[in-house]
């Protein structure tokens, strides 16, 4: 073997040549690695150490005793989103920030998102608001909140999908569904891309605490919007009854095959056979994609519904009544989301 490679000193060079190639190789995509790795951690640090200030403990007095959630600044007024369950019922509700401990008023706890908002007296700083639809299944996130008595803490998680309902009972709007561990008192934790925008809020917890559901951003928002402009909250309904049908029409499986009119001398202006291709503008195929662009509705204000109608598509302007759920300006629910447990 030595005589081998002794008379053929090229071949020795090339073979060694290409062991130290490979050998810088490795080592370069070695460093690159560890590079992206402390390049992403910087992010996440950044994402946290950026938002934290506005993330704050919610702490609720009700009957029972005391409840704990998480909940963030969404104004420099001293807005704040938080989980509805956390606050329902409670006589007394504070917020811990910056040191101190904050009274809190009670805006709305909404049963249908399960988010509730809270004013307290105070400059705060806030958090952006983001685009729930721009995270994609495999999307990292970051949720920021209070676990038990602990402090401030991150956690890292990715979406795993975008769920309309958990074990046999729908949701009233789609959810995110996060590989994301959460504990007790972190729900109303804000979740947020890696640009720090937020995308949408714990609700409820999954698998004993390894996983979670997240209310999208934007039907928290529908909350907001419905308080400011009316003083309530104002979820729309339309009084029709939807099945699917076995043969889709234009994209669309989704027939109406009753309606349920709240003043039996009103004409409805949709009509019984009716397929819906859209409303206000979000598109509809099965009778689940109802549930998003329903749930956007608003008591009072008109909407644009797009039906086809003996082979025609037509548009309709629809005027939605106030949901029959709606029986107060503050909405309670003992619990939030059906199926799933909560997180107070």
């Amino acid at each position: 073997m030595s005589r081998h490679a002794v008379s053929n000193p090229a071949a020795f060079f090339l073979l060694s040549l290409g062991i130290l190639v490979l050998g810088t190789m490795e080592s370069a995509q070695a460093q690159l690695s560890t590079s992206e790795a402390s390049g992403f951690q910087a992010q996440i640090d950044c994402v946290f150490k950026r938002n934290c200030p506005a993330v704050v403990r919610v702490r609720a007095c009700d009957d029972l005793g005391v409840r704990f959630g998480s909940g963030f600044f969404i104004d420099p007024v001293g807005t704040i989103y938080t989980h509805s369950a956390v606050v329902t019922k409670a006589h007394e509700v504070r917020v811990i920030f910056n040191g101190r401990s904050l009274v809190a008023t009670v805006l709305a706890a909404d049963e249908r998102s399960g988010i509730a908002m809270l004013k307290t007296d105070c400059i705060s700083p806030f958090l952006s608001i983001g685009n729930s639809l721009s995270v994609k299944q495999g999307t990292p996130v970051i949720s920021i909140g209070y676990p038990e008595d602990f402090d401030a803490t991150p956690c890292l998680g990715m979406i795993a999908a975008r769920d309309k309902h958990h074990m046999g009972r729908f949701f009233s709007t789609s959810h995110l569904r996060a590989n994301l561990a959460v504990h007790r008192g972190q729900g109303g934790s804000p979740v947020l891309g890696l640009d720090g925008r937020v995308v949408g809020i714990v609700i409820s917890q999954l698998g004993g605490g390894a996983s979670c559901f997240i209310l999208p951003i934007e039907a928290a928002e529908k909350v907001r919007q419905d308080i400011f402009r009316f003083g309530e909250i104002r979820p729309g309904w339309v009084g029709a009854e939807v099945e699917d049908d076995i043969e889709p029409i234009r994209g669309s499986t989704a027939r109406i095959s009753r309606l349920v009119s709240a003043d039996p001398g009103e004409s409805p202006s949709l009509g019984v056979g009716d397929i819906i291709l859209s409303i206000g503008g979000r598109p509809v195929a099965t009778c689940e994609d109802i549930l998003d662009a329903s749930y956007f509705l608003t008591a009072g204000e008109p909407t644009q519904i797009e039906v086809v109608r003996d082979g025609n598509s037509i548009t309709l302007s629809v005027m939605p009544k106030l949901h029959p759920s709606a029986n107060s300006n503050l909405l309670h629910a003992d619990h939030t989301q059906p199926g799933a447990p909560t997180l107070d």
